[in-house]
């Protein structure tokens, strides 16, 4: 008698696994939009990331082959020695460079777009 209520038990356990299995279907379609949805957000910011490098890189080339980091150089260097101390003291020299960094990346970006 206790082999067929354990028979009728365990059937039922797998009746009931299926129908689980059945009513997990949505949840388990949500979870592999969620994983896909990680992806390609992955996918895209490691392109930005890439694309940012190369815009970097060629506003870079662009201020090389425009003359512009020797300009600064030499108008920096006209400067009288106690202020150019000073602005070398606060950063001023590199302050520039990274500013004009910035803007010929973003006019990079506007020609590349």
């Amino acid at each position: 008698m206790q082999f067929i209520l354990d028979l009728i038990s365990g059937l039922s356990d797998v009746g009931q696994t299926v129908v689980e299995f059945f009513d997990f279907i949505p949840t388990y379609f949500q979870q592999l939009m969620a994983y896909i949805n990680v992806w390609y957000i992955k996918a895209k910011l490691t392109w930005l990331i890439w694309t940012m490098q190369v815009y970097y890189t060629t506003a870079q080339l662009l201020l090389e082959e425009i003359g512009f980091n020797s300009v600064v150089a030499s108008a920096f260097n006209s400067l009288p020695s106690e202020l150019r101390y000073y602005a070398h003291a606060f950063g001023l020299p590199n302050a520039i460079g990274v500013y004009f960094n910035f803007l010929s990346t973003g006019f990079v970006m506007k020609m590349l777009r």
